[in-house]
């Protein structure tokens, strides 16, 4: 493992949240290439289903909707299921401590 894995776990951070920051997904519509938590960041804010495990993902450029299994580093069903609940789970945490309503 290197380096900066390292310090990340020693931070708290998962395999999941490592995926989530690190991966890129193209959307296939406009080419625009971002990661998980930039699109949860800014094109699902305030959408419900952000929180509840959405299995797809948002392009923050175009706003065209897409399934999580286009990202590199997700193969099968049960890992995208797994990253779903666990962005969920850090959206509903981030909205929580700040008292946020969780639909727009």
């Amino acid at each position: 493992m290197d380096g900066y894995w390292e310090t990340m776990k020693s931070k708290g951070f998962t395999p999941n949240t490592m995926r989530s920051v690190r991966s890129t997904i193209k959307c296939p519509q406009c080419g625009f290439v971002f990661s998980l938590t930039y699109a949860r960041t800014f094109a699902c804010r305030g959408c419900a289903q952000a929180v509840y495990s959405c299995p797809k993902v948002r392009c923050a450029k175009c706003d065209f909707e897409f399934p999580l299994s286009n990202m590199n580093e997700v193969g099968d069903q049960y890992r995208e299921r797994s990253l779903a609940d666990h962005m969920g789970e850090v959206i509903d945490d981030y909205y929580k401590e700040r008292g946020i309503k969780k639909t727009r």
